[in-house]
């Protein structure tokens, strides 16, 4: 493989076209991507340094300093015939490699198109390594510390640190670095200013020093243990960032032509990386004093939360050109270099997460961090920022569907304000139309399948402006407007293409925010984590107070989904939408639905205030998925309240829920909210569900929905535990055995429940309730209950024309002269007589 990637060297440094340059890229990023599987990955190694010495260096002049000190011990052993051949660091290899066969081929230097595509390939390679490491180890595990050389963080760190050495080593060793194209210009006029670069070299340096500490004192053991290596964790993460961020600053030259608008650009995005990298030394220094000394945090109220600080940096960096993406432009490199930025954003949060699961139990000021301006930061960022707000709900409704609607009248009325503000005469070319409609009509019909109608918007504009389109006759003072015939048209024209081009940057606009909450929603996964669920440190306000805000959000991308099925143009963001929505479905479900807190004063008050906001939700659900994911939310809620089963306010939740849903046909409640209850918390679900849905079986407004009663009645007594430790549970079973019992007697003699699908719906819920009956150690009915529900299971099994559901009711009925009779046991006792003699 050695000589492959040299001859593939030797192809892109004297190729002839840049197509041929780029193929033989490509060859090389995808051999190396597939070495980064492999341990060492030296040849992935070789083609990143090969990337990084073509793509920001002029190597013509690079030198081996070996060979320099190989000429001064010749001069001193002459005579010695035998010299060593010393080879050149590994580090200066690939510099060199480029300078031979620059040199042989005649080649002044690499062009930068070539450059360009180097460049990119080096921030995805880089990317791709810290991804394959993050993915092999995990964060302060001490045995892959001890094993693998290192945790995860300390690894990607020495990788930077390397990355870093070999910038240096190349350009004291006569490497020419490629400078932007605005740096040259503006090195004189910043001379009485701090230069930027100095001042980020400087907080790297600072939190170096603070890396490096945390290390030494690791590896001595002066100190806590545990301290100490999550403050090793965070610092190396956070400083990984720092470091992916500085890589930016590098460049690969000028092109030839000049490009003002990719210049602007480029300054912006070298400003906001100067500024990101000050911001995290100073939130590094921040955490890092709250971790050495619980008394720094917050000596006033005005101090900043340092945690907010940070959270808040890197949504911004995820959200910016940065680390994100910016609409308009299609720069390769900087679209690489984001994906960089993402992979170290989240090693450097992960950093965040272990320092506060580690150290929760030791510094309970560290548990203070969260509050409400960190939740805020990262639910906004996800969910946008009206999430938040109370009374939002029918604002988005009316701006959703009215959105299409204002954006034409919009359009149209500024097309038309464009045209008056250039002199036309809109009224006076209407009732020329008007005068002549008819003809102007048919003439239209014919023409119309020729479709000559230029669609340039400034020949459009030209053949509406221009004097010759609508002339004045010289009969009279008052003359005459004569209208041109092709103006309607070309009119039309124009309107429709500013319409479409208003409404394709919008669209684009909306993808680039939708992408930028997708990037964000990583960190919301991450914070609620199982092992930060797990530790106990996330706040029960920080929880609960997230859920409905997910809620909304999850909601108005389904309407927006919804509305972009009718327009092509929406359709464009379509994806997006779904990603998004399936990554508020997943908190919702797999991450929010797994906290349990811890049973304190304050719990149950808040448990109960978030359960009934989200049941306001469920009330105005968009579909059955909607409403699912309000059933799994609400649930988590109530397991924050302790001695749930003696809380009469749950209970009034859920009848309010079962009246609504079996009464109104307008109610936005589905089956789920129920089910789920007697899946997920079976031990409440009998206190809470079944006197409404034994209600709900009789007289509920459709035969869907009683039998849909009758299945959650038949949940309950098929997967409750006759063992049941909950004695509050298993009393309201056996309370209301009888009622479920009437009930199911009624349901079969029901005529609206005569059809074949209605009645074996009851009959399998029939067995059910019975085998629970049979499981229990004594009879929980009576003969005078079960008597009649017994003939009335013969009666329908004699009317059965599936010989499947003959044999249901047999099994069924012989079930029930088996079961122990209610009252039976005493009645037995009392007429026992002694045996003859």
């Amino acid at each position: 493989w050695q000589h492959y990637l040299s001859f593939l060297e030797e192809e892109i440094v004297s190729a002839k076209s840049l197509q041929d340059a780029t193929s033989n890229i490509e060859l090389m990023y995808k051999f190396a991507k597939q070495d980064l599987n492999r341990t060492p990955a030296n040849e992935a190694r070789r083609v990143v340094r090969f990337f990084m010495s073509g793509a920001f260096f002029d190597c013509t002049g690079l030198s081996n300093p070996s060979d320099t000190k190989l000429l001064s011990s010749k001069k001193k052993k002459k005579g010695n015939a035998n010299t060593p051949v010393t080879s050149p660091p590994q580090e200066l290899s690939s510099g060199l490699r480029i300078k031979e066969i620059v040199e042989a081929n005649g080649v002044v230097s690499i062009p930068h198109p070539v450059r360009v595509i180097m460049s990119a390939r080096f921030y995805s390679l880089l990317s791709d390594f810290i991804s394959v490491m993050n993915s092999q180890n995990h964060v302060g595990n001490r045995s892959n510390a001890s094993n693998a050389g290192g945790s995860k963080p300390e690894s990607i760190y020495r990788t930077f640190t390397e990355i870093s050495g070999m910038f240096s080593l190349l350009e004291t060793s006569g490497a020419k670095k490629f400078l932007r194209p605005t740096a040259s210009m503006e090195t004189d006029d910043a001379s009485d200013t701090e230069d930027p670069l100095v001042a980020s070299r400087d907080s790297l340096q600072q939190v170096q020093n603070i890396v490096n500490n945390a290390l030494v004192k690791e590896c001595d053991g002066s100190g806590d243990e545990d301290i100490l290596r999550a403050k090793a964790v965070f610092t190396t993460g956070c400083m990984s960032l720092m470091m992916s961020l500085h890589l930016q600053l590098n460049s690969c030259g000028s092109p030839d032509a000049d490009e003002n608008e990719e210049d602007e650009d480029d300054d912006d995005v070298v400003e906001s990386v100067h500024e990101y990298i000050s911001d995290l030394a100073d939130c590094v220094n921040g955490l890092c004093g709250v971790i050495d000394d619980e008394s720094s945090f917050k000596k006033n109220d005005d101090d900043e939360n340092p945690l907010a600080t940070m959270t808040g940096l890197l949504v911004n960096i995820l959200s910016s050109p940065v680390g994100g993406e910016e609409s308009g432009t299609t720069d390769p490199i900087q679209a690489s270099a984001s994906k960089l930025i993402r992979e170290a954003v989240k090693l450097a949060w992960s950093g965040i997460i272990s320092v506060m699961n580690g150290l929760c139990g030791k510094n309970k000021h560290l548990k203070g961090l969260v509050d409400e301006d960190v939740m805020s930061i990262l639910i906004e960022s996800v969910c946008g920022e009206t999430s938040t707000e109370d009374g939002v709900e029918g604002e988005e409704e009316e701006s959703i569907e009215g959105s299409d609607a204002s954006e034409e009248d919009l359009d149209a009325s500024a097309v038309f304000v464009d045209a008056s503000e250039a002199g036309m005469d809109l009224e006076e070319a209407e009732d020329g139309n008007s005068e002549d409609s008819k003809e102007h009509e048919r003439t239209d019909a014919a023409n119309y399948e020729d479709r000559d109608v230029e669609l340039d918007p400034t020949k459009l504009e030209n053949l509406l402006l221009e004097d010759s389109d609508a002339e004045m006759s010289d009969d009279g003072v008052h003359g005459i407007l004569e209208h041109h015939a092709g103006a309607d048209k070309a009119l039309a024209q124009l309107i429709k293409l500013k319409q479409d081009a208003r409404k394709a940057s919008q669209t684009e606009r909306e993808r680039i925010e939708l992408c930028n909450r997708l990037r964000c929603a990583g960190l919301l996964d991450n914070f609620f984590s199982a092992t930060v669920l797990r530790s106990g440190w996330l706040p029960i306000e920080a929880v609960l107070g997230s859920i409905v805000p997910i809620l909304r959000a999850r909601k108005s991308l389904a309407k927006r989904i919804q509305a972009s099925a009718s327009s092509n143009v929406l359709q464009k963001s379509l994806g997006e939408k779904k990603a998004l929505m399936d990554r508020l479905s997943a908190l919702v479900k797999d991450k929010i639905s797994k906290y349990r807190c811890s049973e304190d004063s304050s719990s149950e008050d808040l448990a109960l205030k978030a359960a009934s906001d989200i049941y306001d939700e469920m009330n105005r659900s968009l579909n059955a998925a909607h409403c699912s994911c309000c059933s799994v939310a609400l649930i988590a809620a109530l397991r924050c309240i302790p001695n749930i089963e003696d809380c009469s306010k749950v209970n009034d939740i859920y009848i309010m829920a079962i009246d609504d849903w079996s009464t109104r046909k307008a109610s936005k409640i589905h089956s789920s909210v129920f089910d789920d209850l007697v899946h997920r918390m079976p031990s409440l679900a009998p206190i809470v569900l079944m006197g409404p849905l034994i209600k709900a079986a009789r007289s509920a407004h459709s035969p869907f929905l009683k039998c849909e009663s009758i299945k959650l009645l038949s949940a309950m007594y098929k997967h409750h535990e006759s063992d049941s430790k909950k004695d509050t549970s298993k009393s309201a079973i056996k309370k209301h055995s009888s009622e479920v019992g009437k009930a199911l007697k009624e349901s079969l003699c029901d005529s609206s429940l005569q059809k074949a699908k209605h009645r074996d719906v009851v009959l399998t819920a029939t067995k059910h309730f019975i085998n629970y009956a049979k499981a229990q150690d004594e009879g929980i009915l009576k003969d005078s209950e079960l008597c009649p529900l017994q003939e009335t299971v013969q009666l329908i099994g004699g009317k059965c024309k599936s010989a499947g559901m003959k044999r249901l009711c047999s099994q069924v009925s012989d079930t029930i002269s088996a079961l122990p009779r209610q009252g039976e046991e005493e009645k037995d006792t009392m007429q026992k007589t002694p045996k003859s003699k």
